[in-house]
C-alpha cells in the first residue's frame, strides 16, 4: 500500500483535548477563513452541517489562531461557515498560538485525518509545503505518513488545473489518484494517445525520406518507428 495505516502526523484534536473541554467564545465578526487552507473544493458547501447544528449545536469548536487583531481558522472553516447562515453571533472556538507554519501542517493534517481531502488537493497542499515553505519529500512524508513514491503520485496530480479538477468530479468519475493520473496524461498527451485519419478519407500516409541521416540516427528512428507501429497496431 502507498499510504501507512497508522496517521503518522500531528493529530490536531487530540494535541488540544485538554483546551476543548473549556473553549473560548468567539464573535463570528471576529473570525477570518484562511485564505492558505488546504482545502480547495467545497470549502463552501454546508448542506450537510446547517440541519445537524440547527438541532445539536456546535459539537466540535473550531481552532484558529490569533492574526493582526483577528483570528483565522486552522480548523473548521465549514462549521464557521454553517454558523453564519444560521445566524449565530459567536462560536465555541480553541485559541492555538502555534505559528502560522505549524498551523498549516497541523491543518493539513487534521483534514486529511479526517478524509476531508480529495488527493488533487492533498498535492496542491504538498506542492505549496515544498515551494513555499521549503519542506523536503521526507519531511513531508512524515507530516502525512505518506511512502515517498505515494508524495511523488500526488505532486504529479498537483499540475492538474481545478477547472479539469471540477470537470471530472461533475462527469460522476471520483477523484481518485487512478482517475486524476489519467486526466493529467490526457492534458499532457502523455499515454492513450490515438491517430486518426484525416476527415474525407479512408486512409493517411505519411512519406519521411530517410537519405540524409547518419547510419546510426536513421537506425534509431527505424526503432522508434517499429515500436510506435506496434503501439498503434500498424501493420504497413
Amino acid at each position: 500500500m502507498s499510504k501507512k495505516t497508522e496517521f503518522q502526523a500531528l493529530d490536531l484534536i487530540s494535541a488540544y483535548s485538554e483546551k476543548k473541554k473549556n473553549p473560548s467564545h468567539l464573535e463570528l465578526s471576529q473570525i477570518l477563513p484562511n485564505p492558505t487552507q488546504p482545502r480547495l473544493i467545497g470549502r463552501e458547501d454546508t448542506a450537510d452541517l446547517v440541519p445537524s447544528m440547527e438541532r445539536l449545536g456546535l459539537i466540535e469548536p473550531i481552532l484558529v489562531r490569533k492574526d493582526k487583531g483577528k483570528y483565522l481558522i486552522v480548523a473548521g472553516e465549514r462549521r464557521y461557515r454553517a454558523a453564519l447562515k444560521l445566524g449565530w453571533k459567536e462560536i465555541p472556538a480553541i485559541i492555538t498560538d502555534a505559528n502560522e507554519d505549524v498551523c498549516y501542517e497541523m491543518s493539513l493534517a487534521e483534514n486529511e485525518k479526517r478524509k476531508n481531502l480529495n488527493p488533487w488537493e492533498v498535492g496542491k497542499a504538498i506542492q505549496f509545503l515544498r515551494r513555499e515553505k521549503r519542506k523536503t519529500a521526507e519531511e513531508v512524508s512524515e507530516l502525512l505518513g505518506y511512502s515517498g513514491r505515494y508524495v511523488k503520485q500526488l505532486s504529479s496530480i498537483a499540475r492538474l488545473d481545478q477547472k479539469s479538477v471540477m470537470e471530472l468530479m461533475i462527469s460522476g468519475k471520483p477523484l481518485s489518484v487512478k482517475n486524476l493520473e489519467e486526466l493529467l496524461k490526457r492534458k499532457e498527451n502523455r499515454g492513450g494517445e490515438t491517430i486518426s485519419p484525416r476527415v474525407g478519407s479512408g486512409v493517411s500516409r505519411i512519406s519521411i525520406n530517410l537519405g540524409k541521416l547518419s547510419g546510426k540516427v536513421r537506425d534509431n528512428f527505424l526503432k522508434e518507428l517499429g515500436s510506435l507501429k506496434k503501439k498503434y497496431g500498424i501493420n504497413e
